[in-house]
């Protein structure tokens, strides 16, 4: 894949050209570093402004970017020690078969994202440019965080695969007008406080015809039920506070220090149809996906031990799963 087919100036959306270790923008004259392969789009600026939340687009993005890199030398470290194409290939299809039920199978699976380019929104440091890589889509990851979209890019490279990631804010994509086929964002743009603007992105870069899988947390779940009735019990009973505490009671895996999550919200279909009746959208579905009984926080890991229970999970999952995955086409 060429990487100048699909770059554009985030700021002004003119075409880039190449300056030595950077893209520089003709038109704008912004410039762009590439830094270990990715190309930085969105770093961290030395002075910004606080929002309405209370939180810069520095914190966030230090949130994620700190919290990426300590998980790599956590519970991420097993990817550092895969070392073969074929190792990553073993991996990646132990992993396919086991999430079975997860949207890179169902809604993005390989008979959707074979031979076509697809843009993976908060791509992350796991393993997706892996399995997409693997399925042989023509991949461009981009993630708000550096090391994720660097530790994307490796895993991408392992398996075989073909395409790049760049760092990039969701709000302001790099991508030209309708160049994707497919855009995917698999527990992301819940986090990205302008959803409204984020999810007008990727309107614009998918092609006409070309397809979106957007999940997002569920509001109706249980997970996010419980989470919301220990909020009110502990007193966050206004709008900002109970905002304050969603984000504070989740992606605790990414907490470094004393850093907290910056922003968390949750959604309905309802509120997603209010973005579909914004655009021209087609063909548009929701699943929802997820354990209600075992992502019940502290106790649904005791309770999931019973083959009962188990079951009983699987019948609710279509009602109380804690993802909500939006489907359309342009």
């Amino acid at each position: 894949m060429e990487m100048m087919s699909f770059l554009v100036c985030p700021q002004c959306r003119g075409d880039l050209v190449r300056a030595g270790a950077s893209f520089a923008c003709p038109k704008c004259n912004h410039e762009y570093p590439v830094i270990d392969g990715v190309a930085q789009f969105d770093l961290r600026r030395s002075t910004e402004p606080n929002s309405d939340s209370g939180e810069s687009r520095n914190d966030r993005q230090k949130y994620w970017d700190d919290g990426w890199e300590a998980r790599y030398r956590a519970d991420h470290a097993t990817l550092a020690e895969l070392k073969t194409s074929a190792q990553w290939v073993a991996y990646v299809e132990q992993e396919c078969i086991r999430a079975h039920r997860h949207v890179s199978q169902v809604e993005a699976g390989r008979q959707v994202v074979e031979g076509k380019v697809v843009l993976d929104i908060g791509c992350g440091g796991g393993n997706s440019s892996a399995i997409f890589g693997y399925f042989g889509a023509n991949y461009i990851g981009i993630d708000h965080s550096p090391h994720a979209a660097m530790y994307a890019l490796r895993h991408l490279k392992a398996v075989g695969g073909n395409g790049f990631t760049i760092q990039g804010n969701a709000e302001s994509l790099p991508i030209r007008d309708q160049s994707i086929d497919v855009v995917y964002s698999n527990g992301v743009l819940h986090h990205t406080p302008n959803f409204s603007t984020a999810m007008d992105e990727a309107y614009r870069v998918l092609k006409p015809g070309g397809k979106a899988v957007i999940a997002l947390y569920a509001t109706y779940s249980t997970q996010f039920g419980v989470l919301r009735l220990l909020g009110a019990v502990k007193g966050h009973l206004s709008r900002q506070a109970r905002e304050r505490w969603m984000g504070r009671a989740t992606e605790g895996a990414w907490r470094t220090g004393n850093k907290l999550n910056p922003w968390t919200e949750t959604f309905s279909a309802a509120q997603l149809r209010k973005f579909a009746r914004k655009h021209e959208v087609q063909k548009l579905t929701f699943r929802k996906n997820g354990d209600p009984i075992g992502e019940i926080p502290r106790l649904g890991g005791v309770l999931m031990r019973s083959k009962v229970i188990r079951q009983l999970d699987r019948a609710l999952e279509p009602l109380l799963g804690s993802m909500l995955i939006m489907s359309f086409e342009k």
